[in-house]
């Protein structure tokens, strides 16, 4: 069972023990850099985004000081240890990650089919070969397989945020084949205009549709994460149903390759955590 709190300090003082290992000569750090961080983290401030900061040089009594600021605006949501900024101070958007890994490189490119490999099932397009590109990294540059594998999560997580890549398929019974590329001679595809619209769709109402999942049926406690009931919060945010019927696992893979899952490795995807769901 999680612990209700209404501060962070004592979370605050268990990883300030850190803070001179890290920034012993760290300079006071301005509300707009504080700002600035944790909306990069999804508008949370809890345990492991208070860690990060605090490795990238904001001091505890600076974050302290922000937390007591956010919270007391009404829209703030409390929940567990953590406090989700209101979307007045604060527009949740993507995960913003820094990929090693290019939809331009060699390896990549490898391991996309031919874009009528999967035509006979109906499937139009080139899809990526994920195992194949572990594997290509592992040799081309030299890679273990579990530093290949995180890597590659953020990679797809990069990807699906540019809409470079898609995990789309208008019908929730038909899984796709795989991550679909969206550019160069691999967009000419029946289905393109769909996938560039439902990705513009899910770009444009991120913070809505986080903030509505998290608030519902998505629980951090059961890991239902995106609720089971994302497609119709979407239906109610887009004003008609959504063009992919799998948003959820889109919304998944950039989450855990962006880090919004707590305790990721190679062989165990973490926890989520807020403001992708709430605790009971």
């Amino acid at each position: 069972m999680k612990t209700h709190i209404r501060d962070i300090s004592h979370i605050l003082a268990a990883l300030a023990i850190v803070t001179p290992l890290i920034t012993a000569t760290s300079a006071e750090a301005s509300n707009e850099r504080v700002k600035a961080f944790f909306e990069a983290q999804g508008c949370a401030i809890g345990p492991s985004t208070i860690a990060a900061s605090i490795v990238d040089g904001i001091d505890p009594p600076t974050i302290q000081a922000y937390a007591e600021t956010v919270r007391a605006d009404p829209k703030t949501v409390v929940t567990g240890d953590w406090l989700v900024l209101s979307p007045d101070a604060c527009t949740i958007h993507p995960p913003i990650v820094k990929s090693e890994i290019a939809m331009s490189d060699p390896e990549v490119i490898q391991n996309l089919s031919a874009i009528d490999a999967y035509a006979k099932d109906g499937d139009i397009g080139c899809f990526l070969n994920g195992d194949g590109l572990v594997a290509s990294l592992q040799t081309t540059r030299k890679w273990t397989n579990d530093e290949a594998l995180l890597k590659y999560l953020r990679f797809l997580s990069a990807s699906i945020s540019s809409g470079e890549l898609s995990f789309y398929s208008p019908d929730p019974l038909r899984t796709p084949p795989g991550f679909i590329a969206t550019r160069g001679k691999c967009a000419e595809t029946p289905r393109m205009p769909d996938i560039v619209r439902s990705h513009d769709l899910l770009v444009r109402h991120f913070d809505a549709l986080i903030r509505a999942d998290a608030a519902g049926g998505a629980s951090c406690d059961d890991d239902s994460v995106p609720s089971l009931k994302l497609n119709e919060v979407a239906q109610r945010i887009f004003g008609d149903k959504p063009l992919n019927a799998f948003l959820g696992s889109e919304i998944r893979f950039m989450a855990i390759g962006g880090g919004w899952f707590d305790g990721t490795t190679a062989r165990r995807q973490g926890s989520p955590r807020p403001p992708l769901c709430h605790y009971k």
